[in-house]
């Protein structure tokens, strides 16, 4: 594992920056430890699509959580004035404050594994996208809200786009495959989410 000091001043966005990082490398990084202070803070709690948000002197308690090039789940919990305690998953829009020093480890080309319960096996997702493609990085949050495991693949350059496309017969990104059956882009996973299909298929 290597490892590497980063030091966020004030008004960087906390979220976006650690996504940044990872954005170019075939790696998974994993945050150490954070010290720090925030101006703002923005997270979801579970089971909860809307933000919450604080705007005031915050300071980190924990910050956890990996990061790689198509994906990130973080953690933060910051206290106030008064010591009370809150957090949830970090969002865009956290804000340092005066300064972040963090400690990353980073594990180039670490497969993960997933585990399943032998009783209800799910179906076998794969997800091909393309890097910052907005569309992509929604089937894959959207994904995420059902606890759904899939592989996701990031298409860099011609052969692997030729590649996909031949099997799919199409040049749009995403590209999704439940049990190797191509069912579509964004637009079609969330119209099966729509119409509550989408966990019919998968388990």
């Amino acid at each position: 594992m290597e490892h590497y000091f980063y030091n966020f001043s004030q008004g960087v966005d906390v979220y976006n920056s650690l996504n940044d990082l990872q954005k170019y490398h075939n790696s998974t990084s994993f945050l150490i430890s954070t010290v720090g202070d925030l101006s703002k803070v923005s997270f979801k709690c579970p089971k909860n699509d809307q933000p919450v948000i604080f705007e005031k002197k915050l300071e980190i308690i924990t910050l956890s959580g990996y990061i790689r090039a198509n994906e990130s789940h973080l953690h933060i919990s910051v206290s106030d004035e008064n010591c009370s305690v809150f957090g949830g998953h970090l969002l865009s829009g956290t804000i340092v404050l005066k300064s972040l020093d963090v400690l990353i480890g980073v594990i180039p080309n670490l497969d993960k594994t997933s585990f399943f319960n032998s009783k209800h096996i799910p179906a076998y997702v794969e997800i091909y996208i393309l890097p910052d493609c907005p569309w992509s990085k929604r089937a894959l949050k959207l994904l995420e809200s059902y606890h759904v495991k899939y592989n996701s693949y990031v298409i860099t350059n011609d052969e692997e786009f030729k590649k996909i496309s031949s099997k799919s017969s199409i040049s749009t990104f995403p590209q999704i495959f439940i049990n190797n059956r191509f069912i579509g882009g964004y637009s079609e996973l969330l119209n099966l989410s729509i119409k509550g299909d989408l966990m019919k298929l998968i388990y």
